[in-house]
C-alpha cells in the first residue's frame, strides 16, 4: 500500500515540475515589448529664424541648450502614415516651430564605448547609454558612452543661420514635448 502513495506522490510531483517548467519556457519565450514608434517625418526646411536658449555658463557650469527655430517646410520626403500632420500644421509651404535635440548652434556627437556603462538600472530597466554634455572648442558636445556601441563616431552638426536649408528627420511628441523635435540634420 505505501508503494501505491509513493508512486501516486512521484506522479503528482512530476506533474507539478511539469507545469513549473512549462510556465518557466512560456515566460521566457515571449517578445520583447517593442519599442514605441513616435511619428516621424523626414523633410526640407528653410530656417525663418532662430530662438537661441541656453548654452551659457552660470556659476561655472554650462547650461545645455533648448535651441528652437521656426522653419519653413519646404519639401516633405517622406511621414509616418498613422499621424494627422495637417492638424499638427505640418504642410508643404507652412512655417512650424521646430525644437532641436541638440543645439542648433555647432555640435559635435560623440558616441563612445564604455564597458562599465550599466546595462540595467536592476529594476528590469534597460540602460543602454548616459549621456554627458560639454563644451569644447566653439562646438556643444554630446557625448553618448554605451557598452552597447561597437564602433566610435563623431558627428559634426555646423550650425544653422537664418535662411538655411537643411534636410532633417523630425519626431512628433519626442520626450513629450508637443512639437516637432529634429536631432541630426544636413545642410543642403
Amino acid at each position: 500500500m505505501k508503494q501505491i502513495y509513493w508512486i501516486i506522490g512521484i506522479i503528482v510531483l512530476v506533474i507539478i515540475a511539469s507545469f513549473v517548467i512549462m510556465s518557466i519556457i512560456r515566460e521566457q519565450s515571449k517578445p520583447l515589448p517593442q519599442l514605441v514608434m513616435l511619428p516621424n517625418l523626414n523633410f526640407e526646411g528653410s530656417v525663418i529664424s532662430l530662438s537661441l536658449v541656453g548654452g551659457v555658463e552660470e556659476g561655472g557650469d554650462i547650461t545645455r541648450p533648448k535651441d528652437t527655430a521656426v522653419v519653413r517646410i519646404d519639401k516633405i520626403n517622406s511621414i509616418s502614415s498613422d499621424f494627422d500632420w495637417v492638424s499638427a500644421g505640418v504642410e508643404e509651404g507652412k512655417e512650424i516651430v521646430v525644437k532641436f535635440q541638440y543645439s542648433v548652434r555647432p555640435a559635435k556627437l560623440k558616441q563612445v564605448f564604455d564597458s562599465e556603462a550599466p546595462i540595467s538600472l536592476g529594476n528590469e530597466t534597460p540602460v543602454s547609454a548616459t549621456l554627458s554634455f560639454t563644451k569644447e572648442n566653439g562646438y556643444f558636445v554630446y557625448s553618448i558612452k554605451s557598452g552597447t556601441i561597437t564602433e566610435e563616431t563623431e558627428i559634426i552638426l555646423s550650425g544653422l543661420e537664418n535662411s538655411s536649408k537643411f534636410k532633417a528627420t523630425g519626431w512628433y511628441g519626442y520626450s513629450g514635448i508637443k512639437d516637432l523635435t529634429i536631432g541630426k540634420y544636413e545642410i543642403i
